[in-house]
């Protein structure tokens, strides 16, 4: 009986939500089952605002580009069902081509999706297919399709895709930026386009961004594209959108592209690792702003990551984890091991000295595990300047130390203050506007980007050129060069 009841109460509850909560959604025209207000929604974007902002490498620090951004964004989420909430639009100083919305507003861009962008309405496109995510309330109805399903409560085939939420404050980053299904994206594409076409941009800008972004995942190496197809992690692929986008294209008069002013608006801009956040080029590492470098060996893959920089061989027999603390305490480098390692698990330790700067290298008894799987760890830290203590942990297979000690300890030993040279061969590359002259090409052009491989098919993609490569530009186009 008591089954039986549950099974009462569930149904009745489940019939008052939808009685009570459904609503009709302005933008897609759909009746939608919510309780979540759209104060409350405001207030999750607030609260995880500061933590994207943490976690993706910062505001991007140009107030020319934020201004344009921002009058960019504004424009077009006046043009969608809710212009009267508090939009803020930040452009990330992060690498990977990606843009994400959370709810309440806050709509998010990478400057490495601006440098593949070749004008103002493909970067419209992009903003109002995010602003599309908000007015839908995808990510509301993405976590409250989560939040059924953990109580039980199984009316999703009732009112299809139309879920209640019932712990705003549970969403979090991750809930936030995980990825909508593919008929929530081409649900945001059209919408998109909607707006985009309300505010006199050229709509076709989302499909030539979204085949952009496909060309260029096919000539890039495989590090390359992490920068590249980053997006793909939030967002499916693009072939079936770019049916779909042009599908939903009509005429506009107007026809606004305003490719030159958009140009201006990057020139200078950042592209790839920024020397703020330390940037990898030829296997090393090299950071600026704190004046410091390391190598590893060429088969090595390096991440550099938000917390930390990761080195390891290809079966990830070794794995080199290199971070830091702030010694504000002023403690000996032993009594930071012994506090952070515990005394007893410390089976021997080293003074030693490493360009210039104090150092202790230290062992422990037993293994440790990391990412599910057994390790012998070493550790070194190193006095550095203001305070500063570099640490490397180096994590060995334990029947292959002998084998790879030596060429882990190489690693953390060849940490050093930059030279005048490094310092320029540590510089970040940035987007620089041309204006061509006569006789030039896109062959003779793009031997003067400085990247490694496919030089010309990317300066092609990247500038939307579909002539032939030999074929002389018209005078005074403005191309994107990548430069150190």
């Amino acid at each position: 009986m008591r089954i039986y009841k549950y099974k009462f109460l569930l149904y009745v509850l489940s019939s008052c939500l939808i009685f009570y909560g459904c609503a009709k959604n302005n933008a897609t025209g759909e009746r939608q089952l919510v309780i979540l207000s759209q104060a409350e929604e405001n207030d999750i974007g607030a609260k995880e605002h500061p933590n994207i902002i943490k976690n993706f490498g910062g505001i991007y620090d140009n107030q020319i580009l934020k201004n344009y951004i921002n009058d960019l964004g504004n424009k077009i989420a006046s043009n969608s069902e809710m212009p009267d909430i508090r939009w803020t639009f930040t452009v990330l100083d992060n690498p990977v081509v990606n843009a994400f919305a959370l709810p309440g507003g806050y709509v998010y861009i990478t400057r490495g999706l601006l440098s593949l962008a070749n004008d103002e309405a493909e970067i419209a496109s992009v903003i109002g297919h995010e602003i599309a995510h908000v007015t839908a309330r995808h990510t509301a109805q993405r976590h409250a399709k989560s939040t059924l399903s953990s109580v039980g409560l199984d009316i999703l085939n009732i009112v299809v895709g139309q879920p209640i939420i019932t712990n705003a404050a549970s969403i979090g980053i991750q809930g936030a930026l995980s990825a909508f299904s593919r008929s929530e994206e081409l649900e945001a594409d059209k919408l998109g386009i909607r707006y985009l076409i309300k505010s006199n941009y050229d709509p076709g800008g989302s499909y030539r961004f979204l085949n952009r972004l496909n060309e260029l995942t096919k000539v890039t190496s495989k590090n390359e594209r992490d920068f590249i197809s980053s997006i793909f992690s939030t967002h499916p692929k693009t072939v079936d959108r770019i049916k779909a986008s042009m599908a939903n294209i009509q005429n506009n008069p107007l026809n606004i592209r305003n490719r030159n002013f958009f140009l201006n608006a990057i020139n200078g801009m950042v592209y790839g690792d920024n020397s703020q956040h330390g940037m990898i080029k030829d296997n090393n590492f090299y950071h600026l702003d704190l004046n410091f470098s390391f190598k590893t060996p060429k088969n090595y893959q390096i991440n550099n990551n938000n917390n930390n920089v990761i080195a390891f061989n290809e079966n990830k027999e070794v794995v080199i984890i290199f971070d830091g603390l702030i010694n504000n305490e002023k403690l000996s480098l032993l009594e930071i091991a012994e506090s952070n390692y515990s005394r007893s698990s410390i089976n021997a330790y080293k003074e030693l000295i490493i360009d210039n700067h104090t150092a202790i290298v230290f062992e422990e008894r037993k293994t440790i595990k990391y990412k599910g799987i057994n390790y012998f760890r070493k550790t070194y830290l190193i006095n550095w300047l203001n305070k500063r203590v570099w640490r490397f942990s180096i994590l060995i297979n334990p029947q292959l130390r002998k084998k790879y000690e030596n060429e882990a300890d190489e690693i953390a030993k060849s940490i050093h203050e930059l030279s005048e040279d490094e310092k320029i061969i540590g510089r970040p590359k940035f987007i620089s506007i041309y204006e061509t002259h006569e006789g030039d090409t896109a062959a003779k052009l793009s031997k003067n980007m400085n990247i490694d491989k496919n030089q010309l098919e990317i300066f092609m993609i990247m500038n939307g050129l579909t002539i032939d490569s030999d074929e002389p530009l018209p005078i005074g186009t403005m191309v994107k060069m990548i430069v150190n």
